[in-house]
């Protein structure tokens, strides 16, 4: 007899057996996710090298300018135009959107030079401060000369929660004259109001030449200068007097500073130049960059996945790099997925590159603006800013589902999650737009028109923390943004924004982005699959085992 008539009960046998195998089990290894098969599918195509090597084409770009991608700037211009090339690559409709707005670039890296005896014609007695940065907008210093250097003192802190405590020794501060004069103070003036008051007024009352910033106490040299979102201008704080003062204003790390202030002690004609050769536009041009793709069903209704592309005075690797790389490879993804038919979304989705985000959200406000009769139609927006460091969190969004979608989205893929405070990115541009325009408004004295656009509720932002020096105290373990370990070097010496991390955290967005957006291929459930499997295995058994048995009878009849 032919062997193979015993193939259908062999191959039933191990479709019987492999159906409670298959019930118990998660294709994509995720043990107890809800993920439907489609859904995990989607999520494999996600590649975090790839992510990962998008951030690391912005961070060349950045390194190739002295104002790195500050929104406006050469950088930024070139990493806009690159982005659209993205999009354009993936099979997206790709437009670069201007908008005018206070502009500021930067013609070579900030010059700091200390001369110990204060004659620019003696020789060997000049030091370059390597450390030194001028501020994110600061004022422009591009005709200078020697000027005195001095230092004000603050008091004595053993540590964070002493800053304040004593109080400014006003009898020593009455005693420095600080008029066109370079002036070298410890940040840590601004941590308690009652310094920074005292600093305010003796900038209202003696106009130095720049303020320098460095950190005073020992117990702040593991960081280095941390620059300000727009802190020459008058964002918040001192920035008004700086502004409404023209003094430019720099910073150097603590190790330099602490050498200054030794030599000043020594001699008093220490003195110092200073060149920052910047240029401010009232006028300038900016670009947030849109790459669309179009819904099939309802393509009036929107999805928003949103990042920043804009940088303060660093290589901006996970600020906000990392969120305009997890966009990238979300569009990249989403892209994939249709061209193998896993998915197709019944909305439009729009990915978006924010320029000016560290302006106070301007781009995403002139985003809003110039697109405020959709505001209705926008379904949701997820925003990626800092993506990658250890903690992955969710704003809370309290009057839509979206941040509880998020958070069950993380569940399914194993990924811890939090939640904190909705604020802080260019989702608020979206969810609070009246709010965004008052402080537009305040800082800058624009008013963009925004504050009668219609609400998105369902505006979150995902990001990840440690994100700041600051998060030492708060959370165990510092972040770097805003300084000069926001690279792709320290980020792997430091163990801070990682590979793996970022691919997670694209993946979560991901998951979000496709079920916030319907999927129009058919969802094949688990069962479902399986049945079809023994199904059709059964039929192929049953048809082999007929042709079997019709060439067995052929045999013998051939046979008689």
């Amino acid at each position: 007899m032919d062997k193979r008539i015993f193939i259908f009960p062999v191959v039933f046998l191990i479709v019987t057996l492999l159906v409670p195998w298959f019930n118990g089990k998660n294709i994509n290894g995720f043990q107890g996710s809800s993920l439907n098969p489609i859904e995990t599918q989607i999520i494999e195509f996600v590649n975090g090298t790839r992510a990962y090597g998008y951030d690391s084409v912005l961070e060349e770009i950045s390194l190739a300018y002295p104002d790195f991608r500050s929104s406006g700037s050469k950088g930024a211009y070139e990493a806009a135009v690159w982005i659209k090339e993205q999009f354009e690559s993936f099979g997206l409709n790709a437009r670069l959107e201007p908008f005018t707005f206070v502009n500021w670039t930067l013609e070579a890296k900030p010059l700091l030079v200390i001369d110990q005896d204060g004659d620019a014609g003696t020789v060997n007695d000049s030091i370059i401060v390597d450390s030194f940065q001028c501020e994110h907008y600061s004022k422009p210093l591009w005709l200078s000369s020697l000027k005195d250097l001095v230092v004000l003192p603050l008091p004595p802190a053993a540590n964070r929660g002493e800053v304040g405590l004593n109080p400014i020794n006003m009898t020593v501060w009455n005693a420095i004259n600080i008029t066109d004069k370079i002036v070298l103070i410890g940040r840590e003036v601004r941590w308690a109001s009652s310094w920074e008051q005292a600093f305010k007024a003796k900038l209202q009352k003696q106009h130095p030449e720049v303020v320098i910033f460095t950190w005073w106490y020992h117990w702040m040299n593991f960081t280095p200068p941390m620059h300000s979102s727009a802190g020459g201008l008058p964002l918040s704080g001192l920035g008004t007097y700086f502004w409404d003062l023209q003094i430019p204003v720099g910073f150097v790390s603590y190790a330099d500073g602490l050498i200054i202030r030794q030599k000043e002690e020594v001699d008093s004609r220490l003195s110092a130049f200073v060149e920052i050769k910047a240029r401010i536009s009232q006028n300038g041009t900016h670009y947030n960059v849109v790459g669309k793709i179009e819904g099939a069903i309802d393509p009036q209704k929107i999805v928003i996945v949103s990042a920043h592309y804009d940088t303060v005075m660093c290589c901006g690797f996970c600020d906000n790099g990392a969120g305009v790389a997890g966009m990238l490879e979300l569009a990249k993804v989403i892209s994939e997925a249709m061209q193998e038919r896993y998915y197709q979304p019944a909305y439009t989705i729009l990915f978006v590159a924010f320029a000016g985000e560290e302006l106070d959200l301007v781009g995403s406000a002139n985003f809003v603006k110039e697109h405020k009769s959709e505001m209705t139609n926008i379904d949701a927006v997820i925003n990626l800013d800092c993506l990658g460091s250890d903690n992955l969190y969710i704003t809370e969004t309290p009057n839509s589902q979206l941040a509880q979608k998020m958070i069950e989205a993380a569940q399914d893929l194993g990924v811890p999650i939090a939640t904190e405070d909705p604020g802080g990115s260019d989702q608020e541009s979206f969810r609070v737009p009246a709010s965004v325009n008052g402080e537009i408004q305040e800082f800058w004295s624009v008013d963009l028109g925004i504050s009668d656009a219609v609400p998105v509720a369902s505006s979150a932002m995902l990001c990840s923390y440690p994100l700041f020096y600051s998060d030492l105290w708060y959370r165990g373990t510092p972040g770097w943004i805003h300084t000069t370990y926001d690279n792709s070097t320290s980020t792997e010496t430091l163990n801070w924004v990682e590979l793996d991390d970022l691919e997670n955290h694209v993946k979560v967005a991901l998951l979000t982005l496709i079920r916030v957006s319907p999927n129009l291929i058919p969802e094949l459930k688990p069962a479902m699959m399986l049945t079809i499997l023994t199904v059709s295995a059964v039929s192929v058994c049953i048809l082999t085992h007929k042709k079997i048995m019709r060439r067995c009878m052929k045999r013998k009849i051939l046979m008689h």
